[in-house]
């Protein structure tokens, strides 16, 4: 095998592995409600501030991309990729899975230094997105962009709740 090869159908490097695996968790906000129950069982949120925050984040989330995607329809292009992470069937701009994970990161975190390590992992999602070939640079871009405005907007009109 030269440099110019590809890999082996089925083989996998570790930043493949890595965006798989960032990919897997951030579909369905899934650990955006670890980062909430955290919270919860931590006793630096109530159950009831915790769940509105999440909440809030996904429906923000959901609608910003569907009416996105709508307005846009840029159909998502064939891959190769062997990715182990599910394809969405929706279009393919905006990056919903970045818009929220950029929505839920600035909203669903109480402190700044968890929004910090939430932002991050937001960045990390963006990457993964397209590592995995589901996204180009600028559907990722868009998302975040998005994202961090309705993010901001949010955590700004939500209560600062009290740690239980």
């Amino acid at each position: 095998m030269t440099t110019e090869d590809p890999p082996e159908r089925g083989a996998t490097t570790s930043p493949s592995r890595l965006a798989d695996a960032v990919s897997i968790a951030s579909d369905f906000g899934a650990v955006w409600t670890l980062v909430a129950l955290a919270q919860v069982l931590t006793r630096r949120s109530s159950l009831r501030h915790a769940a509105q925050r999440l909440g809030m984040a996904g429906v923000v989330s959901l609608v910003l991309t569907r009416s996105l995607k709508h307005r846009y329809a840029v159909p998502r292009a064939e891959t190769d990729a062997a990715s182990l992470a599910r394809t969405p069937s929706s279009d393919r701009f905006p990056s919903g899975h970045t818009l929220a994970a950029f929505v839920a990161a600035l909203t669903v975190p109480r402190r700044p230094a968890g929004r910090a390590l939430a932002v991050a992992f937001a960045v990390l999602v963006a990457w993964s997105r397209v590592r995995v070939g589901h996204h180009r640079t600028v559907d990722v871009v868009a998302g975040a962009a998005v994202g961090t405005l309705a993010g901001s907007a949010l955590a700004a009109v939500l209560p600062s709740a009290p740690a239980p």
